[in-house]
């Protein structure tokens, strides 16, 4: 408990730019105290092997035995404890939370890479020698403090000598270590939810330890991979109710895919010939703001949403790269069943937008500057309908390359020498550079900020990483050189940009839920958006980007799957449903048991906020339907 205790103290100390500005000495104290409550949990576990044996010693002389047990369940506990909380504090640094579900993404990723970057942009060496130090310590610690019981026999003689007092003790123990295995003397134990005790973010993501929330984690991934994994988000199951209520008809269907049937209005003005769709590496909107203006840092995505269409109310799909490609790619939200490994990813979903604009008559390619056996995304982008497929290995540049790939600007350069104006394409290009190890010269490159701008000084942390800014610069001048250049390579090109997921790393002291969430979707091609333009208060994410091209391309009539919206139609809903989050006009709300709502950066709530509840089942319905046309195919059982 103790050890616990002082990791939740210093977690809290490290990261206490964090904080809220209206948080209190109470409500630290309050969320340590909380956080008791599950070390209480995993204490209560870790001791069962060492009590177990002390109550062996009641009827036989196994003292020898079960000092050595607890000698070395102690020495298991210190050293397990001791690695799990460092690797936490990295983990919440790089991730902005204890262990979650991302965790699980990392087992699909490239390994090497993982760990050729741990060894590099994680100092790897220095903290395993950190930590064999720390362990050390801490075990002679450990075994000093119980060489010598608590209490004494000649205490324990005095006062517990009778079989009544005896019986007592016993009842007493047997009490207390049931509330603390609990970590409740209530009817029901201390639960996840039960984490969040106070009104700050930050405090509430200190209140579990790195075991329990390992453990959360665990039981998410199993919960979702079950074949009854649907009742995470449909406890009732009914998927025909949750179609019905998505898609807002009556209708009874056998298939999830005639739900998602949708029919084309025609084009808004003259169809793309070619489509360029950028998904940038950790690409978040923040940047971009006038705010941080004088950081220089995204000047290339800026110049083009200003002479384009810029959608500000957009988030992710995912929290991860790869499952965020998945999202955008097949059209589904991310159940948190890791769609490219399934076996219905093994042919196109209806729905999948390289399948889509393949029927439409577009050569449709796929571009990544890094590996293509990655999460195997060569072989599921094949599946979904792209024609040809290329990855860093088809580009050359690798003395500019690192363990994920290319430098950005070798991978827009095969781009542009690849795609010819022959025949109408769509082309999705996935770039690399905006990932630890940061490798890339980029003062060499032009980067010249090395320090934080005076009007930002009072709001920015004082450990900016410059290294990565610059990176950051680097994949936006790329991007916004290309989007200049492929104007005069082709006719009638259509340039999107959005983003895979938020960068982590921020520098803004305490950002609200937009700035750590809000991502970019931008349109720029002067010809083909020429008199279109963003309806009031338009607001999506990843699925709602595949009905909006549609709608720019397709001729009248034509027939498409989607569970997404057109983002330039004013007669969509009003807001976008991403990964744990609905993004409004004005507001965002956090999604779960319980939901919350935050106005957007300065803005303030409108008087008639969506009834909570309402968005709830309809986030929960539609991630419900992404679960089972994922995991379990198209057909539904209608009920009877």
């Amino acid at each position: 408990m103790g050890l616990f205790l002082l990791f939740r103290i210093i977690f809290v100390f490290l990261f206490k730019d964090q904080l809220g500005a209206d948080s209190t000495a109470i409500d630290v104290i309050a969320a340590i105290l909380n956080g008791m409550r599950f070390d209480s949990v995993i204490s209560s576990c870790i001791v069962l092997l060492p009590f177990f044996f002390s109550i062996c010693c009641i009827f036989a002389d196994l003292e020898a035995i079960a000092i050595r047990a607890r000698n070395l369940t102690g020495t298991l506990f210190v050293g397990l404890s001791t690695i799990i909380c460092l690797v936490t504090l990295t983990y919440f640094k790089e991730f902005n939370d204890q262990f979650n579900q991302f965790l699980f993404n990392l087992i699909y990723d490239d390994r090497k890479a993982i760990l050729l970057t741990v060894l590099k942009e994680y100092h790897l060496i220095p903290n395993i020698i950190v930590m064999a130090v720390l362990i050390y310590l801490l075990v002679k610690l450990m075994r000093r403090i119980i060489r010598e019981p608590f209490l004494s026999k000649d205490v324990l003689e005095k006062y517990i000598h009778t079989p009544l007092h005896r019986a007592v003790v016993f009842f007493l123990i047997l009490c207390l270590f049931v509330i603390g295995i609990r970590g409740s003397a209530g009817r029901i134990p201390v639960r996840e939810r039960s984490a969040a005790i106070t009104k700050d973010e930050f405090l509430n993501k200190t209140v579990l330890n790195p075991f329990s929330a390992l453990r959360y984690a665990i039981l998410e991934q199993i919960n979702l991979s079950k074949s009854q994994g649907i009742e995470v988000y449909l406890p009732d199951g009914d998927v025909v109710n949750a179609a019905q209520h998505v898609f807002g008809t009556d209708q009874k269907y056998g298939d999830i895919d005639s739900y998602m049937t949708r029919y084309a209005k025609g084009p808004k003005h003259v169809p793309p010939r070619h489509i360029f769709f950028i998904v940038a590496e950790s690409y978040s909107q923040w940047p971009m703001w006038d705010k941080y203006k004088s950081l220089g840092l995204a000047e290339g995505v800026k110049s083009l949403a200003e002479n384009g269409v810029f959608v500000k109310n957009f988030v992710a799909s995912s929290a991860g790269t790869m499952t965020s490609l998945s999202a955008i790619i097949s059209g589904l939200p991310d159940a948190g069943v890791i769609t490219n490994y399934r076996p219905t990813a093994a042919k196109p979903y209806p729905s999948s937008l390289p399948y889509i604009f393949k029927q439409l008559g577009y050569k449709t390619r796929f571009f990544y500057g890094g590996y293509l056996s990655w999460q195997k995304v060569g072989d599921f982008c094949k599946a979904q309908g792209f024609e040809e497929i290329y990855g860093g290995g088809d580009m050359g540049g690798w003395l500019a390359a690192n363990e994920w790939g290319l430098a950005d600007e070798y991978l827009f350069d095969f781009v542009l020498s690849t795609v010819k104006d022959d025949q109408p394409s769509f082309n999705m290009i996935l770039t690399t550079t905006f990932h630890p190890p940061y490798t890339v010269d980029v003062r060499e490159k032009g980067f010249t900020l090395n320090a934080i701008p005076d009007d930002l000084k009072k709001s920015c942390l004082e450990d900016v990483d410059f290294l990565a800014l610059g990176h950051f610069w680097y994949m936006d001048r790329c991007i916004g050189d290309f989007g200049k250049a492929i104007e005069h390579k082709v006719k009638l090109p259509l340039v999107v940009i959005t983003a895979d997921t938020p960068v982590r790393r921020k520098i803004n002291k305490t950002p609200d839920l937009y700035e750590k969430t809000a991502i970019p979707f931008v349109l720029y091609g002067k010809d083909v958006l020429k008199g279109i333009s963003l309806p009031s208060g338009a607001a999506g994410s990843h699925i709602d980007i595949t009905p909006t091209l549609v709608e720019l391309t397709a001729p009248k009539g034509f027939s498409y799957h989607t569970m997404g919206k057109d983002l330039l139609d004013p007669e969509q809903r009003p807001f976008g449903i991403g990964l744990d989050l609905v993004i409004g006009s004005h507001y965002i709300v956090e999604m779960g048991e319980k939901s919350r709502i935050h106005p957007l950066s300065e803005k303030t709530l409108p008087q008639n906020v969506p009834d909570l509840s309402t968005l709830k089942k309809l986030y929960d319905s539609m991630y419900g339907i992404a679960w089972w046309r994922i995991m379990k195919g198209p057909n539904v059982y209608l009920p009877k």
